[in-house]
């Protein structure tokens, strides 16, 4: 009958320990959900915020996006200029090819000026290599272009890089005092409950309501160490593992 009392009596602790452990899921649960509003009491910061002169920036981004248009123009053109181009020297080529052909085939005169055929045939090959260096020269001064474009570009990027910079500079000291206050936040929730449980421990341990002071004990314990802990400034972790020790 002893035996019977004490293998009943040991299921009872161990439900009144499961009744610890669900008390503490559901308290970690409401102070999870508290700690994870933390954030929203500040306002999210934008990088905007922190330019030194705005105006510049936008001025900037705008000079860049119509830079990277022009270019991507000029691209076009330069794209169009050399198929003429090919074209064209194609067909100085031919006919290079076909005069060649025509003087293999036939008696020059002695005085090239009297023969109109032969004029007329290095007129055409002139008109054709021309039409050919035009658009060459065409293309060597959109390229030309295109390096005004890239100069100018670059200049600004430089300019914008060291706008962002700053901006982000400002922007991340802004953020680690925003993260203090938080921290802060979480403290002043924390704090309070370590004293609790501190209390409790000494006090309550015993008592017969001890299921839920444990709960609140382990509760207590995981604020401490997943809320809060982890968000001390780039010490959190000795502080971590000395009190665990402890």
């Amino acid at each position: 009958m002893s035996k019977a009392l004490r293998f009943s009596e040991k299921w009872f602790q161990r439900a009144l320990w499961l009744v610890a452990i669900v008390f503490a899921f559901f308290l970690i649960g409401i102070g999870s959900q508290i700690v994870d509003d933390l954030p929203k009491v500040e306002q999210p910061l934008q990088l905007e915020q922190f330019y030194s002169n705005l105006a510049q920036k936008k001025a900037l981004d705008a000079e860049s996006k119509q830079l990277q248009d022009q270019t991507q123009s000029n691209n076009d053109v330069i794209d169009q200029t050399r198929l003429l181009y090919n074209a064209a020297a194609q067909r100085s080529q031919a006919a290079r090819e076909t005069f060649n052909n025509w003087l293999a085939t036939r008696q020059v005169t002695s005085l090239a000026s009297q023969d109109t055929e032969l004029l007329a045939r290095t007129k055409e090959l002139d008109d054709l290599k021309q039409q050919e260096r035009q658009f060459q020269k065409k293309i060597e001064q959109l390229e030309q272009n295109n390096l005004a474009f890239s100069q100018a570009l670059n200049k600004n990027n430089i300019s914008l890089n060291d706008l962002n910079i700053e901006a982000t500079r400002s922007m991340l000291a802004e953020q680690q005092k925003i993260d203090l206050k938080i921290f802060l936040y979480r403290l002043m929730l924390t704090l309070p409950l370590l004293l609790v449980a501190l209390w409790l421990f000494m006090k309550k341990r015993q008592s017969s309501h001890w299921p839920f002071v444990w709960g609140f004990i382990l509760f207590a314990l995981f604020a401490f160490f997943v809320e809060l802990v982890p968000y001390l400034p780039s010490y959190g972790g000795y502080v971590r593992y000395g009190v665990g020790i402890i």
